[in-house]
């Protein structure tokens, strides 16, 4: 890992800052779309789909800031942990935050968030524990690659130029355009994530993993496109899971990391 300006023996008091420095980065991708909101030049619909693009990635970014010993983890995992209980606090109405029920919910409801945007945070709880990037695995990074920048733009792209053809299953209203949206930004987000861990480690080889992303990106971009509404942030990342497992016991070559992060 890259950051511990303590130095030796006191890794864990910078697990802490770095716990803290990711709950403010994280709530700054939420305050200032909730913001933007209340000012009108972006709708609900928008502004909710923002926060789902770039959260996931925003903290992942954060995990460059720990020192990466034995708890760097689990002070990663308390961030989305937090987010969760504070999801839940609003969503039953127990806490109040108009910042996060303007940024993340389509009708200003507070029980909205009891649904997919919960169970972002879920996952985002999973993820880290599984697939913290350290020791070297970049399973974490594609999984809120598809999750996060994949389903996002699907929903945005799908909503200005889907038009009136829709399909899905369960519910959900799915378009031609928005899973266009779903596989670019599947790609893409994952892409750069890698590219930018890969500065600090080099098995994350851009050329090789190339053809993995992609195929990942696509896969999931058929799950998401066959999901019934709300359970696609649990769908993707499965996906996303059955085929690097499938990589690894296939084709070895196109993803020469361990299955889990520990």
């Amino acid at each position: 890992m890259i950051l511990n300006p303590l130095g030796p023996g006191l890794e864990i008091a910078w697990d802490l800052v770095a716990m803290v420095l990711s709950i403010i980065a994280v709530m700054m991708v939420v305050q200032i779309n909730g913001t933007i909101r209340k000012t009108g030049k972006l709708s609900s619909n928008v502004t909710r789909k923002v926060v789902h693009i770039f959260a996931a990635p925003v903290f992942a970014l954060t995990w460059y800031l720990y020192p990466g010993d034995a708890y760097s983890r689990y002070f990663a995992m308390i961030v989305p942990i937090l987010f969760v209980l504070l999801f839940a606090g609003i969503g039953m109405g127990k806490v109040k935050n108009e910042a996060f029920v303007a940024s993340m919910s389509r009708s200003g409801d507070p029980k909205e968030l009891l649904r997919g945007t919960l169970y972002y945070a879920m996952m985002i709880v999973i993820v880290t524990f599984f697939w913290f990037y350290y020791p070297a695995t970049p399973m974490g990074l594609v999984i809120f690659g598809c999750l996060a920048g994949g389903d996002g733009l699907a929903d945005i792209i799908g909503r200005k130029y889907g038009g009136n053809r829709k399909f899905g299953i369960g519910g959900a209203e799915k378009t031609m355009a928005g899973s266009a949206g779903m596989f670019f930004g599947s790609f893409l987000f994952s892409y750069i994530l890698i590219a930018i861990f890969s500065l600090e480690v080099a098995a994350f080889n851009l050329v090789n993993l190339f053809l993995p992303i992609l195929v990942i990106s696509l896969v999931a971009t058929l799950v998401e496109a066959l999901s019934p509404k709300n359970v696609d942030n649990w769908t993707v990342p499965l996906a996303v899971i059955v085929m690097v497992v499938l990589f690894i016991y296939f084709m070895p070559t196109w993803w020469p990391f361990a299955l889990l992060s520990f």
